[in-house]
């Protein structure tokens, strides 16, 4: 078994573990730490994933966006490809459920939305390093879309998440910032 694998299982277990409470809890107070950065308050568009199982819940970042009159685009996946595309979406009426299991959005439903448009890509993950690197969940999608933009990255992570190492790759992207419950951090090695 590989040493990413073996991260990948300790952290969904990890994340299992988390009681409704605590998962409720902790994803509203990511979610007013982010919504009070200078970052979120600067960006316009905003690309992100719909949050599935015991991700930190990103529904609410996205009604907040749609509040703020910000736009959200959200990837559809071309897993033949390895590549994602995002859309333009303005209710949770805009997306479907995919055989993957993913929230995506409906194609009659939702505008493509240019690379270069976004301000902020807030990019989900399993484990993430104080500095920046991090974990996915093995298909390398925003690894080969992250080369394709100067946008600022963010992850949203609960301290379950946070290890001291993640085996990394070449063409793994470290992520800018780092949003937890206790705090919004700049990755670097200085900054925690």
């Amino acid at each position: 078994m590989s040493e990413k694998w073996e991260l990948r299982q300790e952290i969904k277990k990890r994340l299992g573990a988390l009681t409704d409470e605590e998962y409720e809890r902790l994803s509203e107070k990511i979610a007013r730490r982010l919504r009070s950065s200078s970052l979120w308050i600067h960006s316009n568009v905003i690309a992100v994933t719909i949050s599935r199982g015991r991700e930190v819940d990103t529904k609410r970042v996205i009604e907040a966006a749609w509040h703020e009159k910000k736009t959200i685009a959200v990837p559809r996946t071309n897993f033949k490809e390895k590549t994602m595309t995002f859309y333009a979406i303005t209710s949770f009426n805009d997306v479907e459920k995919t055989e993957r299991g993913l929230f995506e959005p409906k194609l009659d439903k939702a505008a493509p939305i240019e690379i270069k448009a976004f301000d902020l890509i807030i990019v989900p993950g399993l484990a993430f390093t104080k500095e920046g690197l991090r974990l996915g969940y093995g298909g390398g999608f925003y690894d080969r879309f992250l080369v394709k933009t100067n946008a600022p990255t963010v992850s949203l992570a609960f301290p379950c998440q946070i290890v001291a190492h993640v085996p990394t790759e070449r063409h793994d992207r470290p992520i800018d910032y780092l949003v937890t419950p206790d705090g919004f951090y700049r990755c670097s090695p200085l900054s925690f």
